[in-house]
Formats: structure tokens, C-alpha cells, sequence
């Protein structure tokens, strides 16, 4: 009978043992991947900012092909509308344009734009009016 009685009583501990390691060890994962995310996550944050200001700044910097004065930030879904020609007066093209850097890929909707205006699908110019007055 006290046979029986220390065999359950050391199975008890063992077990007990056994599931605060295993406890541990699993708060110590989850604390590892914490940190991990935490530091993946600011990273993006930061190459969020940075790929932003590159936006912004994009017509200034070397290379760019039109004139900065002429490229209007949109910012989303697309980067610039350029008015080719504006500064003379003379527009001779409008553009959509995307700021990407290196291997950087178009967003599906992104890509949907640029396909319609390639296909000179469903583009149009509208004009809003608004009554600036009403008259009872």
C-alpha cells in the first residue's frame, strides 16, 4: 500500500515538474518572439516612413524623368499625376506615376489603374458644380 501511495505521490511531482518546464520554457519562447515582433515591427515602421519620404521627395532626386514642378502627389493608391508641360503652359502629356524602389512590385489596385490606362478604358474628365448660392 505505501508502494502504491509513493508511486502516485513521485508520479504527481513529476507531472508537476514537468508541466511548470514546460511552462517556462514556453514564456520564455513567447518572450523570445516578443522581442522578435517588437523589433520586426518597428522595422516596418521604419521602412514605412522612409519609403513615404522617398515619395515625397522623389522628383528631386536624380534621374527623375519630369520636372518637379509639374508632378502633383497624390500619395494613394497612386504616387504622382504629372502634367507634362504645365510650367510652359503647354501640357503635352498627364502621367500616373509610382514612386518604387529596387524590385519593388505595384499593389493589385495599383495595377488595375495602370491596366485601364493602358487599355484607355473607363478614363474620363468630369467637372463638379456646386451652387455657391441658393435663392427660396
Amino acid at each position: 500500500m505505501i508502494d502504491l501511495i509513493l508511486i502516485i505521490f513521485f508520479v504527481f511531482v513529476f507531472s508537476y515538474i514537468f508541466y511548470k518546464l514546460g511552462k517556462y520554457k514556453k514564456e520564455v519562447e513567447w518572450k523570445d518572439k516578443l522581442q522578435k515582433l517588437r523589433l520586426d515591427i518597428a522595422d516596418k515602421q521604419r521602412a514605412g516612413i522612409k519609403g513615404k519620404v522617398t515619395e515625397m521627395f522623389a522628383p528631386y532626386l536624380k534621374d527623375f524623368p519630369y520636372k518637379a514642378s509639374e508632378c502633383k502627389f497624390l500619395g494613394d493608391p497612386i504616387d504622382y499625376v504629372v502634367f507634362e508641360g504645365l510650367d510652359e503652359r503647354d501640357i503635352k502629356g498627364i502621367h500616373f506615376l509610382d514612386v518604387k524602389a529596387d524590385s519593388s512590385e505595384l499593389k493589385k489596385h495599383q495595377r488595375q489603374i495602370r491596366d485601364i490606362i493602358e487599355q484607355k478604358g473607363n478614363i474620363g474628365f468630369k467637372t463638379f458644380r456646386f451652387k455657391t448660392s441658393s435663392k427660396h
